[in-house]
C-alpha cells in the first residue's frame, strides 16, 4: 500500500481542527500529522511533520494564512497548500494563489468533497470551488488574471488613500494605526505588485482595477 498523504491542519479554531481530523482520519489514505492556530506555530509544526498538504485557513486570528503559505514558498517548500475558508470572492482566491496556494475550497464544501480536494492537490491539479467559477470568469471580462496579486480589505483601503496623495503618517491618522503599521502595509503592496515607488503602485493597481 501507499504511504497515506500526510495532512497539517491550520486554522485558528480548536474545534474545527478537532473536527477536520475526526473526519479525516477516517479515510485509510490521509493521516493527520500535525495541527497549529498561528502563522509562526504552522511554519514550524510543517518543518518537523513534512507533510504532503497543508489545510490552510485564510484568516488565523489576527493573522493572515496566505502569510504561511507565503513564508513557505519563499523558504523553497514545494508542500501542496490548500486553502479552506469562508471568504467566497475571487479576490481572497487570487490572493491565495499569488501567495503559493494550489487549491482554494470554501469551508462549506461537503466532506467527500474536501478529501477528493486533498487528493487532487497532492497529485498535482489546482484545486478551485465550483463557486467561484462565474466569479472568475466575470473577472477575465474585466481583464483581471486569475495569477494576479490579490489584496486585503486594509490594503485595498490603504491603496485608496495612496491614490489620494496620502501619506504614511496620514494614512496611519485615517485608518487609527500606527504609522509603522501603514508603512508594513506599503512593504507589503510594494512586494506584492513587483514595484519600487508610490506611483507605480497606483499605475498598477488602476490597470488591475483595483482603482476606478
Amino acid at each position: 500500500m501507499a504511504e497515506p498523504i500526510g495532512v497539517v491542519i491550520v486554522d485558528d479554531h480548536a474545534m474545527v481542527r478537532m473536527g477536520l481530523r475526526t473526519m479525516l482520519t477516517a479515510h485509510h489514505d490521509i493521516a493527520v500529522v500535525g495541527e497549529a492556530g498561528k502563522v509562526e506555530e504552522a511554519l514550524d509544526v510543517v518543518e518537523q511533520a513534512e507533510p504532503g498538504v497543508v489545510l490552510l485557513d485564510l484568516r488565523l486570528g489576527e493573522e493572515e494564512g496566505v502569510e504561511v503559505a507565503r513564508r513557505l514558498r519563499e523558504k523553497g517548500s514545494e508542500v501542496t497548500i490548500l486553502m479552506l475558508s469562508v471568504h467566497d470572492s475571487s479576490r481572497h482566491l487570487r490572493d491565495a494563489l499569488a501567495a503559493g496556494a494550489d487549491g482554494y475550497l470554501l469551508k462549506s464544501v461537503a466532506a467527500d468533497d474536501l478529501v477528493a480536494g486533498i487528493r487532487s492537490a497532492f497529485a498535482g491539479e489546482t484545486v478551485i470551488g465550483q463557486e467561484f467559477v462565474p466569479k472568475l470568469l466575470a473577472d477575465a471580462q474585466r481583464g483581471v488574471p486569475l495569477g494576479q496579486p490579490g489584496v486585503t480589505k486594509r490594503e485595498q483601503e490603504v491603496l485608496e488613500l495612496v491614490a489620494d496623495g496620502k501619506a504614511n503618517r496620514e494614512i496611519a491618522e485615517h485608518l487609527g494605526i500606527s504609522t509603522r503599521t501603514a508603512q508594513k502595509h506599503m512593504e507589503n503592496l510594494f512586494k506584492k505588485f513587483d514595484v519600487h515607488d508610490r506611483t507605480e503602485l497606483v499605475a498598477h493597481a488602476f490597470r488591475r482595477g483595483l482603482l476606478g
